[in-house]
């Protein structure tokens, strides 16, 4: 598997809220796969490896192909484009972005950005609320209410690079490096031609960001016996506090938390140090804020663990990684999956 190649088709793929790119682009790599391909109401695209062994236990490999972005909600008089969030959207990383508005055809645009020059000295340092922001498409207002229409959705223009061997940048990237790693289990279990003693249901959920309804509604249609959700988290950046942050290159973050369960991440763990994969912990005192929760208790409860990859820059056009954690994420899950995972 050409991993910056796919990393690349997955980051530049669009997938705000209502919009199928992405999972259009997912669904063509799980043919490699996986023997039955679906898509459930909501969108999510669910693909199963099976086993051929009756009754056999199902392991559920979840990551989101959604990504933050905007809605319209107003065009005014000017022809500027008034939006709202979908999503958590970093308000710092909006002026001057450069972005796609679909309306009836994908129309380049760019956030608008007052001059420092003409911004009052005690207002330099504030940003306007995204209400207060416009977009601009080179457009009159009767061109741009002719071409887009409210509720057209907005995404950060596609713009991945390979910064070198190891470290790639782009939009979208949570979580679509996500889905790669997994992509990159299933590849490792192809090659390697591994028999396992349990289905594999992989799920590439939307509308994480919305709220992880995705997750959960997949979970309760595909009713695994445990699960592993694969997201990022925060990497490490000069100005972050490095209690909360783990480290590029460092390998997969492994969540301890009320909501996961303790024994898959231990087992995780083992199988990390007997195998020299890298590893990092990472420990919430709650909610996760991932598709985790989602599927943990849907249905009567599912036994959930989550490995998270190091980002940096979250939620911006720019969000960075390091596509060795991405790798290791992949090497664990297929170890996990190869000892037959968490017998229940």
């Amino acid at each position: 598997m050409d991993m910056i190649s796919h990393i690349k088709k997955l980051s530049n793929a669009v997938g705000v809220g209502g919009l199928t790119q992405a999972a259009d682009e997912v669904h063509s790599m799980l043919g490699n796969y996986c023997d039955e391909i679906e898509r459930d109401a909501l969108g999510s695209v669910i693909g199963y490896r099976r086993c051929g062994r009756e009754n056999a236990p199902v392991l559920m490999l979840e990551a989101h192909i959604d990504e933050v972005g905007l809605i319209v909600t107003d065009i005014d008089d000017m022809g500027f484009i008034h939006v709202a969030p979908c999503g958590g959207v970093d308000v710092r990383a909006l002026p001057a972005a450069e972005v796609v508005v679909f309306g009836d055809k994908p129309y380049p645009g760019v956030v608008c950005s007052m001059p420092p020059h003409l911004k009052k000295k005690d207002k330099k340092d504030i940003l306007p609320d995204i209400a207060d922001m416009g977009i601009d498409v080179g457009m009159s207002a009767r061109e741009a209410r002719l071409h887009i229409r409210q509720g057209s959705r907005i995404s950060f223009k596609p713009n991945f690079v390979a910064l070198d061997d190891f470290h790639v940048c782009g939009k979208s990237m949570d979580d679509r490096i996500g889905v790669a790693a997994i992509l990159y289990c299933l590849d490792i279990l192809k090659r390697q031609e591994t028999e396992i003693d349990l289905d594999i249901a992989v799920v590439f959920a939307v509308q994480e960001e919305l709220g992880c309804r995705g997750a959960a509604v997949s979970a309760f249609r595909v009713a695994p016996d445990y699960a592993i959700a694969v997201d990022v988290s925060f990497a490490l950046t000069p100005d972050a506090d490095s209690s909360k942050c783990g480290k590029l290159g460092k390998g997969p973050m492994i969540g301890r938390s009320p909501t996961l369960d303790s024994g898959m991440a231990n087992e995780l763990v083992k199988l990390a140090e007997e195998n020299d994969i890298p590893y990092q912990d990472e420990v919430m005192g709650g909610a996760t804020g991932t598709d985790a929760e989602s599927i943990s208790d849907a249905r009567s409860g599912t036994p959930t663990a989550l490995l998270s990859i190091p980002l940096r820059y979250m939620h911006t056009p720019c969000e960075l990684i390091d596509i060795r954690d991405a790798q290791a994420v992949g090497r664990l899950i297929a170890l996990y999956a190869k000892e037959g995972g968490r017998r229940l």
